[in-house]
């Protein structure tokens, strides 16, 4: 399986970098679809339908050229953290979050997510980051608070406090399912990876749709091709994103999923006429100045940054009259 997975690693770091961005991009473009489908499903029924879909997509290659790969048994409960975690809990809480929140919002609070990568990676993976990088998670973790509490409600956002604050634990779940996805990486190509993932998904939802007495049948409405348009993404931003994390570090892909918010609200905007308003858009700014931070190589550069600001805005961060 090592040299499996060498194949990967052995490529060219721009098409992992290429695929990371597509991936971000694409799914960008669910959170508007399950807005969208939210109207016509439950979100155990839109989870169900979705995850069986991406299932029988991965099925024929788990038959034939996975076949011969058996889970060991140390991995057996990193394997089972992995799915729990992503695609289970996180699509209970991202789809619960888009119930009382815009999308634009949502991909907004998700720009967080590279940042608790980060501080993740250090952690369980090892990997070295700069002191810089907490004064960036400061700035960014403020931002987001101050978008959540900002936020208008209205019908498209009835409660984006709480739908906020769900995107946010949602962030937290996929995190950890990258970090423990990434070392099983070790063991185990990304796309099988990725297929045994979104099979337990569709195991976990079937149940719960099960207990929660929804229904399983597939009824005609204007949101159906949406259903099928997220299944096959799944599968498909599932096996990019793997690919990309197994053949980068987590200090250079991390960066690429700065474009899932930008994504997410020129989608919501375009699709379903989602709005901002102005402390929104100052929050944005510090949610982004904060990831900004998070990259610089050291405090000199982040001096340099400050200098080079217009005056104005100098003078309001270093409180200088």
């Amino acid at each position: 399986m090592k040299d499996f997975l060498s194949k990967y690693k052995n490529h060219n770091e721009i098409f992992a970098y290429l695929s990371i961005t597509i991936a971000v991009i694409l799914y960008g473009t669910t959170l508007t679809a399950t807005k969208i489908c939210l109207s016509y499903y439950s979100p155990s029924q839109l989870m169900m339908f979705r995850l069986l879909i991406s299932a029988v997509l991965f099925i024929p290659f788990l038959f034939t050229i996975y076949k011969s790969i058996r889970i060991e048994k140390r991995d057996i409960w990193l394997i089972l953290l992995m799915i729990l975690c992503e695609p289970c809990l996180y699509f209970v809480f991202e789809t619960n979050a888009l119930k009382y929140t815009t999308s634009g919002q949502a991909g907004i609070v998700s720009a967080l997510e590279p940042v608790i990568l980060l501080i993740g990676a250090r952690i369980v993976l090892k990997e070295k980051f700069l002191k810089i990088v907490y004064v960036g998670l400061a700035i960014a973790v403020t931002g987001s608070i101050l978008l959540s509490l900002s936020s208008d409600v209205s019908a498209l956002a009835p409660r984006p406090l709480l739908g906020n604050f769900l995107e946010l634990i949602a962030i937290i779940l996929t995190d950890t399912c990258v970090i423990t996805t990434k070392y099983l990486m070790d063991r185990y190509p990304p796309f099988f990876l990725a297929g045994i993932a979104v099979i337990g998904g569709a195991i976990f939802f079937t149940l719960l749709n099960f207990a929660t007495g929804s229904s399983f049948a597939v009824v005609l409405n204007p949101s159906l091709f949406l259903v099928i348009y997220l299944g096959i993404l799944t599968v498909i931003a599932y096996a990019l994103y793997n690919f990309a994390i197994c053949t980068l570090p987590a200090s250079k892909f991390s960066p690429f999923l700065f474009v899932l918010p930008v994504a997410a609200v020129l989608f919501g905007w375009f699709f379903l006429g989602e709005t901002i308003n102005i402390k929104q858009f100052a929050a944005c700014i510090l949610v982004f100045l904060g990831i900004y931070v998070c990259q610089l190589n050291d405090k000199k550069n982040f001096v340099g940054f400050i200098k080079k600001m217009p005056e104005r805005w100098q003078r309001i961060l270093t409180g200088k009259k």
